[in-house]
């Protein structure tokens, strides 16, 4: 199987076109007719993640994050940020990503969200959108220290932030993985009594809150880390190949 056969598969279920205008997914670096050896997963292209997968013979690493956003206007291999590009260059190690297409799509990182945190009835919470960003759902009614708890430990969350009501009950619950501020006037278009969300400013949280939606940060990594998992069964599925997966929240954030 060549790369380009396993990401036409990847398109077919997760389509390019359903990313945002200002998105990069897709091919970022490397020749798509290559023979397929084995594949690493991660959420980001890290260093570490790039050494990983020369030791498991890795020409593939698909990533949730795009490593090339913004205009590149020089290359400085003196640069760390580009240390990376040299290094699966030389390595001849391609690199794919899938973000807001794998966001929207039918059973991508959203819907894998939602059944993480049990949600029942499950749809679309981006208004006039499908497929759309964010999910909203059913759970069994809870209040907000027992959900907060539940979302810590499903999703591995070092810690979570809620702001908010605390003696509110939550019974209609929105999950949108990473940033999902532009979303919260769904949620109250659609009397949802909280939304899991990362990124979240305070002020847009006060304003928020005030209105009577209750907002839970887990943080944006264990927001989608877990779709590297999905992804591995996923890929496995479409090839004979070896998948393997890098995470890197050990060795990057730490709390005192």
């Amino acid at each position: 199987m060549e790369i380009r056969e396993l990401i036409e598969k990847l398109e077919e279920k997760y389509p390019l076109d359903l990313q945002e205008q200002w998105d990069n997914s897709g091919l970022q670096i490397g020749d798509p007719s290559n023979e397929l050896k084995n594949v690493m997963i991660s959420l980001d292209l890290e260093e570490e993640g790039i050494d990983e997968a020369i030791k498991n013979n890795c020409n593939l690493i698909v990533t949730h994050h795009p490593y090339i956003f913004n205009d590149i206007r020089y290359i400085d291999f003196t640069d760390k940020f580009y240390n990376r590009l040299e290094k699966v260059i030389k390595n001849d190690i391609s690199v794919y990503s899938m973000h807001t297409n794998l966001d929207k799509a039918n059973d991508g990182l959203n819907d894998g969200l939602a059944d993480i945190l049990g949600l029942k009835n499950t749809k679309i919470l981006e208004i006039g959108q499908d497929p759309g960003l964010g999910r909203f759902g059913d759970i069994n009614e809870i209040n907000i220290q027992s959900l907060a708890k539940n979302i810590k430990e499903k999703l591995n969350a070092r810690a979570v932030i809620c702001y908010g009501d605390m003696n509110k009950k939550i019974k209609r619950l929105a999950v949108c993985g990473g940033a999902g501020a532009e979303l919260f006037d769904d949620c109250l278009k659609l009397s949802i009594d909280a939304i899991v969300t990362a990124d979240v400013k305070y002020h847009e949280a006060m304003d928020y809150s005030d209105k009577g939606l209750l907002i839970i940060d887990p943080g944006h990594f264990a927001s989608e880390n877990h779709v590297i998992y999905k992804l591995q069964d996923l890929i496995s599925k479409m090839t004979d190949s070896k998948i393997y997966t890098y995470s890197k929240e050990d060795t990057f954030r730490t709390f005192i």
